[in-house]
């Protein structure tokens, strides 16, 4: 019995220690799409650390890069689709940061790829999920929501 108990301890060791972010309901923006999108974000975020963290990190960089970018293009044309139709006034703004962050992100994604650095990517998303959609995305939801009124 003891050994099962040891098994079970230590896959809920395993399986619980390699999540750097847990989605919380904050983070919904309220527009399902683009909810879905930032989860799926979170996703690949947390499967490249769970990835580097049991010495898989540079077999998941090249996968992760590729859903990132996969992601960016669907997910800044829906959000630019949205910020057009309701008009909003930060529509350019909003599509520089996109543009911005699309040369970043494939910038680093290569330097990433040379240097065998999934750390260093790892970094990025970390403080574009912060920056952008913790803190941009609110900008804009704002203006959605005043206008959905």
């Amino acid at each position: 019995m003891s050994d099962i108990v040891n098994v079970k301890e230590s896959l809920h060791s395993v399986f619980n220690q390699n999540v750097l972010i847990v989605w919380k309901p904050k983070y919904n923006l309220g527009v399902p799409i683009i909810d879905e999108h930032h989860r799926g974000i979170v996703t690949t975020i947390n499967s490249l650390y769970f990835g580097m963290q049991n010495k898989h990190g540079d077999d998941m960089l090249m996968p992760a890069i590729d859903m990132i970018h996969d992601y960016t293009l669907m997910h800044f044309a829906i959000e630019e689709d949205f910020l057009a139709k309701y008009e909003c006034p930060d529509l350019k703004q909003h599509q520089e940061w996109h543009k911005e962050l699309k040369d970043e992100l494939a910038r680093v994604g290569r330097k990433s790829m040379m240097d065998h650095d999934p750390v260093q990517f790892l970094n990025f998303l970390k403080e574009w999920w912060i920056d952008h959609i913790c803190e941009k995305d609110r900008e804009f939801l704002k203006y959605l929501m005043e206008m959905l009124q």
